[in-house]
């Protein structure tokens, strides 16, 4: 992600994660032959891609975190209030 956001490579990097339930995988058959698959996108790393892309539409004090530790959320909140105000000071002109 931080070679991406330096523009040192061309893509941003792959966070979802496929899950396969009830059969073996990976094999011979494809994913979208399987019985049940799931894609998880964890919203952390989907923010600080938007984040990074400078495709973010949304305040960084309304992050829409749902974790089941109030304390745990609350300083993911601020890290991700900071990483924002530090990505706002790098994008100031000189």
């Amino acid at each position: 992600l931080i070679l991406f956001q330096k523009g040192q490579s061309p893509t941003p990097p792959p966070f979802e994660v496929l899950l396969c339930f009830g059969e073996e995988w990976p094999d011979q058959r494809p994913r979208e032959k399987k019985l049940i698959t799931v894609q998880v996108v964890p919203v952390a790393a989907r923010l600080l891609l938007e984040l990074f892309s400078g495709e973010l539409a949304w305040s960084a004090d309304s992050v829409p975190l749902q974790i089941s530790q109030p304390d745990l959320k609350d300083a993911v909140v601020e890290q991700f209030k900071e990483l924002h105000r530090l990505w706002q000071l790098q994008q100031r002109p000189p």
